[in-house]
Parts: C-alpha cells; structure tokens; sequence
C-alpha cells in the first residue's frame, strides 16, 4: 500500500517526534499512481462549473474545499478541525486512499486517490455534508458551511505528486501559523508520520486494519 511506502521514505528524516517533508526523488515505481498520458486525454472526463474539474479512474487529486467567507477562521479551534480529520479518516482504505492533509483554519486540502467505483465529487459531498452539519452543532449555527464549489487538480506525475505533498504540509508555515510544519497540528505530516500518534488513536487503527485488509 501507499501509505506503507510513504511512511517508509519519510522513516529516516526524524526532526524530534515527526517527520520532516521529503524534498528528494521520490521512490522509483511509485505505486498505483497513474501518470497521464495524450491517450488519457481522449477518455478524461470535463465537467465546468465555476471552475474546471477534471476526472480519470484510478488518478490521484489535489483538492482545496474552503468555509464560507463570512465565517472567518472557523477552523481555528480542535474540536472543529479535529471533526475534518476524522472525517477524512472515516472514508480511508474503503473510498479513497489519503496520501495527505492539512486543515487550516478557512480551508482544507487533500491529496487523494479515489477508489474504484468512488468519483471524485461523491467523496467531496459526503465529507462536506456530513463535516458541515457537526461543525454547525458545535458552534450552534445553521446553514452553509463549505463553499459549494470545490478546487481540484489531477496529478499528472511524482514530480507533481511530490511538489502538492510539500506544498500541503508547509502551507501552515507559509501562512504564519507556525515556524516549522511539524509544529502545525492538524496535518497529515503530524498525525500520519509522528511516531506514536498514528497507533494512539483508535479511528486511525481502524483505517489501518481496512488498509490491511484491502492489502491482502
């Protein structure tokens, strides 16, 4: 699986109890991640909205969902953030596979490969609805929560692959949230590659038993 090769190629770049983004090659023959080609562009799918979004069976995305503007930061605080991650844990091993994530306070990206028989949209929905109406009881609130409008791009190859998976884990820094991007908590950098934390928690247990499984 993937995520067994990931944690691998990150296990010898310790900086304390995490792990630092890797900036070199990454593994050769990077599983199940499809590099595009001229013939996938005849068999793509093209839908438009506001914005364009692109789908290809057994692809990998980099997806951006952002809160309504008038909320402000309403991911700031743990309870709501940590509803986002659970909620992209819920449909890992089954739905998709989650390469990695970050939830910053008015917007969440995702790098992720949807499963067979899983689009793209399908994925979005459930983890918006189902995150939007939690959210709204715990700060008492009805209505819109996500913009309705998702962002997403097709990964073309690893080096695309590699520059999203930086690119989501050093967003915290980038933004002024905190100083290294092992310090940011709710990133898949910290939750995924920090020794301990993975095991300690008992939905990312179940993830891993189903990625066992699908494995075998």
């Amino acid at each position: 699986m993937r995520m067994q090769i990931i944690r691998e190629w990150l296990d010898g770049k310790h900086v304390g109890q995490a792990f630092q983004p890797a900036f070199a090659s990454v593994p050769a023959n990077w599983p199940g991640l499809r590099k595009l080609t001229r013939e996938d562009l005849r068999v793509v799918s093209f839908s438009r909205r506001r914005l364009p979004h692109w789908e290809l069976d057994g692809s990998t995305y980099f997806v951006t969902f952002r809160t309504i503007g008038p909320l402000g930061a309403p991911l700031e605080s743990s309870m709501p953030a940590s509803m986002v991650e659970e909620a992209l844990w819920y449909g890992c091993g089954e739905r998709y596979v989650l390469d990695a994530y970050v939830i910053m306070p008015d917007h969440v990206h995702v790098l992720m490969m949807p499963s067979m028989g899983w689009s793209l949209a399908k994925i979005l929905q459930s983890i918006k609805g189902f995150t939007a109406r939690e959210i709204n009881k715990v700060l008492g609130r009805k209505g819109s929560f996500w913009q309705d409008e998702s962002f997403d791009h097709l990964i073309r190859d690893e080096m695309d692959w590699q520059d999203k998976f930086n690119y989501i884990h050093d967003n915290p820094v980038e933004a002024g949230l905190v100083n290294r991007a092992q310090d940011f908590p709710f990133s898949s950098l910290v939750t995924i590659y920090s020794k301990g934390r993975l095991e300690s928690l008992p939905h990312m247990l179940h993830a891993l038993a189903r990625e066992g499984k699908d494995g075998q």
